[in-house]
């Protein structure tokens, strides 16, 4: 489906999917996107008294963790940064820095705000990320949890054009980074500097693997 018709389905769907006894508490629907690659989106759940750094985690787990890269959220007017590192300010100003252990319902206070997410600062992965839905729910021991993910996409091999299945990290934004493994000593690096094609918009960076 597409995203436009998984905000609709997840409206009805995802009541279905919450535990039978507990406490009703708040529950938001993040959507989740790619910075400069809109193929790659996700839609999450969320506890709002749960931490930023569940979700942290979350994004972690299902797109990004490679060597443990810093990470960071921003929602204006803050930045909310892991627990026991500094400022990112370089002029050394905190008053607009928090930490990720501030609950995700304090962060996004309503229906329609808007955020991003960055991983590693060296070679960054970006996420827009919008609050677009929220209701009372039971999520269960789950602070967070993934309600709809995008298909991978499939990229051809430059060779023969078949799904590619190993990205070249040195030419990762060229037409030719992408090749299926019979093909890949044809490829410029001679398959001295691959990765495998994962559905994830850290593909091809740093030691990133799936």
């Amino acid at each position: 489906m597409t995203r436009i018709g998984a905000s609709k389905h997840l409206d009805a769907c995802a009541p279905l999917h919450d535990v039978a006894s507990g406490g009703v508490e708040s529950v938001g629907r993040f959507r989740v996107i790619a910075i400069g690659a809109p193929q790659y989106w996700i839609d999450v759940e969320a506890r709002m008294s749960a931490t930023l750094s569940s979700l942290d985690n979350l994004l972690r787990r299902t797109w990004l963790e490679c060597c443990g890269h810093l990470s960071m959220f921003e929602v204006r007017p803050f930045r909310y940064l892991p627990v026991g590192v500094g400022s990112l300010d370089p002029f050394g100003r905190r008053e607009f820095e928090r930490a990720m252990s501030t609950r995700i319902g304090a962060a996004f206070a309503y229906v329609g705000m808007k955020g991003v997410y960055q991983y590693d600062f060296g070679s960054t992965t970006g996420l827009g990320l919008a609050l677009t839905a929220a209701r009372e729910g039971r999520l269960g021991r789950a602070a967070v949890r993934i309600a709809t993910r995008n298909n991978p996409p499939i990229w051809p091999c430059a060779v023969c054009a078949q799904p590619a299945s190993l990205v070249c990290c040195v030419h990762e934004t060229d037409d030719s980074a992408f090749v299926c493994e019979q093909h890949q000593r044809k490829h410029a690096c001679k398959g001295r500097a691959f990765l495998p094609v994962v559905n994830s918009p850290r593909m091809g960076v740093c030691g990133y693997a799936g």
